[in-house]
């Protein structure tokens, strides 16, 4: 016996996530509290990892649903339902309703982990230094060692970004730490004219003009360094 679709409630619940998760993936950047939503869902998806979590399909098989009142539910306003959407509507409609997540529960996550964020960044202001690019030929900016903390190497560097800015630097926010016996150099910009990329790719490295990275040797490090620390 097939099942129908839950109750107008579980539609909204399902409907208003995937609705965030279209406006991520598009970078719309459009919802309100999108950054919170999208930072609580990436937490989610080891439970989504068939790896992390073995056990996923059993748990998925005990979900059943209609086919009728799924293309029905999940057709988005001004989006006509096709085979293709519908299938990957269904597969992220399932998972949902596995995790029992909820919109304010992802964005209270994400919020959580900002203020971690913040918090991680605010210990580091004292050590904060200047980093001279190629020894200063792609001009200087404030970097910060954040080694045990580089999982908020995006948010430190979006910060650095604008205290850099703000003090006359390039407006980029540069977090270094160690990886693998290797040390990384992670470059961040909070505006729109400057490009990370630029010294990045130069040291073989990569990525886009707001976040780029690339291992550097430590004698080639330690030449960056300002001799004038501010």
């Amino acid at each position: 016996m097939v099942a129908s679709m839950v109750d107008s409630k579980e539609k909204h619940r399902v409907e208003l996530i995937l609705k965030y998760i279209e406006d991520g993936d598009l970078r719309r950047w459009s919802m309100p509290d999108i950054r919170a939503f999208n930072i609580g869902l990436s937490e989610c998806r080891s439970i989504c990892n068939c790896i992390t979590n073995p056990y996923m399909y059993e748990q998925e098989s005990e979900v059943v649903w209609s086919e009728q009142n799924n293309k029905n539910l999940f057709q988005l306003p001004g989006r006509e339902f096709s085979e293709t959407y519908g299938t990957h509507v269904l597969l992220l409609s399932r998972i949902l309703t596995l995790l029992e997540l909820t919109y304010e529960d992802l964005v209270a996550k994400g919020n959580s982990y900002l203020s971690s964020c913040q918090n991680a960044a605010t210990e580091l202001l004292d050590k904060v230094f200047k980093v001279r690019f190629g020894r200063g030929f792609y001009g200087e900016c404030l970097g910060v060692r954040a080694d045990g903390n580089s999982n908020f190497s995006y948010e430190i560097g979006q910060f650095l970004s604008s205290k850099s800015a703000a003090a006359g630097l390039r407006s980029i926010g540069a977090v270094i730490f160690m990886q693998q016996n290797n040390l990384k150099m992670c470059l961040r910009s909070m505006d729109g004219d400057t490009d990370t990329s630029e010294v990045a790719k130069t040291y073989g490295g990569g990525g886009s003009r707001s976040s780029s990275s690339f291992i550097i040797r430590m004698d080639e490090y330690e030449q960056w360094l300002s001799v004038n620390p501010s």
